[in-house]
C-alpha cells in the first residue's frame, strides 16, 4: 500500500515502522529527537530563541544521514509532518522504554499481535 493512500495514523504508523528496523537508526533518530527536545528546553531557559533553530537540523541531519547509512533508504517527512512528528515521538518512547523490537516485529510480522500505543 502506498503511503499517500494511508488514511489514519495508525494506518501510517507499520509503515513509519518498517522504514525503522534496525537499532542503530532508531538510536540515531532518539539522539535526534533529544538533541532537538533539549535545544527547545534551552532556548526557552534562557530566553535566547535563536538556540531553538538549531534543533530540528541536527534532528533531521542525524535521522536522514541514519537511513542512508544503517537502513538503505530514503524517508520523505515533509508529505505528512504531523503524522511523521507523531511517528517520532513514539518511536522516541518505545526506544527509551526498549520496546521498539518488539514494535518492528509486528510491523514486519503483523501476526504477532497488537501492543497498546501511547
Amino acid at each position: 500500500m502506498s503511503v499517500s493512500a494511508v488514511q489514519g495514523f495508525e494506518e501510517f504508523w507499520p509503515h513509519y515502522v518498517r522504514m525503522h528496523t534496525r537499532p542503530a537508526t532508531q538510536l540515531c533518530h532518539a539522539a535526534g529527537s533529544l538533541a532537538c527536545l533539549g535545544l527547545l528546553v534551552a532556548a526557552a531557559w534562557t530566553r535566547t530563541p535563536a538556540i531553538a533553530l538549531l534543533g530540528p537540523p541536527i534532528d533531521y541531519g542525524l535521522s536522514q544521514a541514519s537511513h542512508r547509512v544503517f537502513e538503505q533508504n530514503r524517508t520523505a517527512p515533509w508529505k505528512n509532518q504531523l503524522w511523521h512528528t507523531r511517528a517520532e515521538l513514539r518511536m522516541l518512547w518505545l526506544v527509551l522504554t526498549g520496546r521498539m523490537r518488539g514494535e518492528v516485529a509486528r510491523a514486519i510480522n503483523p501476526q504477532v499481535g497488537p501492543e497498546h500505543h501511547d
